[in-house]
């Protein structure tokens, strides 16, 4: 009775747009507000909880309730496919298009490829891994090394599509990483391998979930938050584990060298900075007309995180770094009319704690129980600061986009 009513239609909008937000990157809190909003303008009575797997509604008509529940794997950040969602909903709230053009551009857009191909982003991966090889005081050996490292790894993932093989795909790429690490130390003396192998998987080191989940947390989405912190805990284990064997193998049949090399200059490490911005606009799927934004938003991120550091300390700078980020990005969409999140993740990516988290397993996979110890609680107090700082940028501007 409900095929053709505008109850129908509504509650298909607002399903699709959960999809679209669920599969790109949005988290359980900004998911659940959004929908909730949509809900209000459309004058649609319902219930949502979002979770990193699955979404459940719960809508409420004159004539009858029921319940609707999408089953997803984990999304992956797709910004230019946000800000398509985004703009719909402000052109379907405002009567600028029908529900019906608005439901058939969201099933265009949700179906429809990404705009940076598989061998963009794996040069931007490559990119990615040598640049951060440089901000983290390695040579130019080294960059090269994390390079490659960059390309085998998405070259892997992007080919490899065997089930089995694709649950394990971050330890095979880790237990690469950490042997070939060694066997190249064992060679050439300026190899640093504890760096590479730091810039090789930083791609894949859930920081941003962490931080995510930690958000989620902090806004009373507890099970989604719990979840998706565990299933970043995986990963992280998975990575250290990964890359700690492939070392301990290596050194059965190689010695490396422990000579210390000179960093590059930091005319180098600001250059590779901006590389670094460069490549997450590709990894991201951000449109081209985004990359100035995304480039000074983690530039000027970086600096004001690491001046900060200086005087106040790290969790100090993150606080400060994370109120930047939220203040910023607010005040980018109130600007342009755009969402917060395409330079509000860019941002994020290279203050989270990630890289601390895979730190601490090293230390603990070695046996060095206190350091290890000493460094999550690093890892998590980071991760607070930064969450904390970012609501409390955007109590300092606040947020004029109604989704995102």
């Amino acid at each position: 009775y409900m095929q053709n009513s505008p109850e129908k239609l509504k509650i298909k909008f607002i399903m699709l747009m959960a999809r679209a937000l669920h599969r790109y990157g949005a988290s359980a809190d900004r998911i659940e507000t959004a929908l909730y909003v949509i809900s209000e303008k459309l004058k649609v009575q319902a219930d949502y909880f979002s979770l990193p797997t699955s979404i459940m509604a719960s809508f409420k008509t004159e004539d009858d309730e029921f319940t609707r529940m999408l089953r997803m794997d984990p999304g992956k950040i797709n910004l230019e496919k946000l800000f398509v969602a985004d703009r719909v909903v402000d052109q379907v709230v405002d009567e600028k298009i029908s529900l019906h053009e608005g439901i058939q551009i969201l099933e265009e857009t949700i179906s429809k490829d990404a705009i940076h191909p598989d061998w963009l982003v794996n040069i931007s991966l490559v990119i990615l891994s040598f640049c951060i090889a440089i901000i983290l005081g390695g040579s130019l050996q080294d960059a090269i090394l994390s390079g490659a490292f960059g390309l085998i790894g998405g070259l892997f993932n992007s080919e490899v599509k065997i089930e089995r093989i694709d649950t394990i795909s971050d330890a095979l790429i880790a237990f690469l990483v950490g042997f070939v690490s060694i066997v190249f130390a064992s060679k050439f003396t300026t190899i640093q391998p504890n760096i590479v192998i730091l810039a090789s998987l930083i791609y894949y080191v859930p920081g941003l979930s962490l931080t995510m989940a930690i958000g989620e947390v902090s806004s009373q989405n507890l099970t989604a938050g719990t979840a998706r912190f565990m299933g970043a805990i995986v990963i992280l284990l998975k990575l250290g584990f990964g890359a700690y064997l492939g070392s301990i193998v290596a050194q059965f049949y190689f010695t490396p060298h422990n000579e210390v090399v000179a960093a590059l200059s930091e005319i180098s490490k600001n250059i590779s900075l901006t590389f670094v911005c460069f490549s997450l606009v590709v990894c991201f799927q951000a449109r081209w007309q985004e990359t100035l934004w995304i480039i000074i938003a983690g530039v000027s991120t970086f600096w004001v995180n690491k001046i900060a550091g200086l005087y106040l300390g790290s969790i100090a700078a993150a606080l400060i770094a994370g109120s930047y980020i939220g203040a910023g990005s607010n005040l980018f969409a109130r600007i342009l009319n755009r969402p917060s999140m395409i330079v509000s993740l860019p941002a994020i990516i290279l203050l989270v704690p990630g890289s601390v988290g895979f730190k601490a397993l090293e230390f603990l996979f070695g046996q060095d129980a206190i350091s290890g110890i000493n460094t999550l609680f690093t890892t998590f107090n980071l991760g607070i600061a930064l969450v904390a700082g970012t609501y409390f940028g955007s109590i300092l501007i606040k947020p004029k986009r109604t989704i995102l």
